[in-house]
């Protein structure tokens, strides 16, 4: 009979000293650990999907008590966001910034200074912003200061398979670790959903993460 996977006590465990600062993601982590001294109240960083953006985010919304901004909020007045004391994170910018919502996101900016709240915009990149319609808006964005996560690369990302796999309380050898890191999507997400996988796998079936037992799992995904 399988042995049944609990998840009491694998969780990932979130704090800026698990957070990897390479050349990648320098610029944004030094200008996020900056809060509250920062130079303007807004910040945008942007960079591909899995480079770490969220998981940034996440991190200085713990430190600066920020709330996350969801879609549904576009169909109500966005003062309303301000009756609590919170700062704020609007994640995905780019699904976000379309014509219908110019104007929302206008008064959001224009609010936040009149409130003097901080807010963090994560974007894919630097197009969406230039290619907004609205001048006012436009400028506004443009004027904000931002940042560069570029995608991570291979020492990088072998140090962040050893990362989760430490938060999993598993041991991932050398060189499992860099077939996973050849065999799967190259961005956090993917890794993580693999390891985590290869975990209850591994539970299951009793047997250690050895590199037989990933290649023939593997290559079922």
């Amino acid at each position: 009979m399988p042995q049944e996977v609990f998840n009491f006590h694998k969780t990932e465990r979130l704090d800026w000293s698990d957070f990897f600062e390479s050349d990648e993601n320098r610029d944004a982590i030094l200008r996020l650990a900056k809060w509250p001294n920062w130079n303007d109240l807004g910040l945008i960083v942007h960079g591909e999907s899995g480079t770490g953006k969220t998981h940034l985010a996440a991190l200085w919304a713990q430190t600066a008590n920020a709330v996350y901004v969801l879609k549904e909020s576009l169909s109500h007045n966005p003062r309303d966001l301000f009756d609590a004391e919170c700062n704020f994170v609007i994640d995905d910018f780019d699904g976000f910034i379309n014509p219908q919502n110019y104007d929302w996101i206008f008064h959001f900016l224009n609010i936040a200074r009149e409130k003097n709240r901080f807010f963090l915009l994560l974007s894919r990149s630097r197009a969406s912003i230039l290619s907004v319609g609205l001048n006012d808006l436009r400028s506004r964005l443009i004027a904000l200061p931002s940042a560069a996560i570029s995608p991570p690369k291979d020492d990088l990302l072998l140090k962040i398979i050893k990362k989760i796999a430490k938060d999993l309380e598993i041991i991932v050898s050398d060189d499992v670790a860099t077939y996973i890191l050849n065999a799967v999507e190259r961005k956090v997400s993917s890794i993580a959903g693999i390891l985590k996988t290869l975990d209850k796998l591994s539970l299951r079936q009793k047997k250690p993460l050895t590199l037989p037992f990933v290649r023939k799992y593997l290559r079922c995904f």
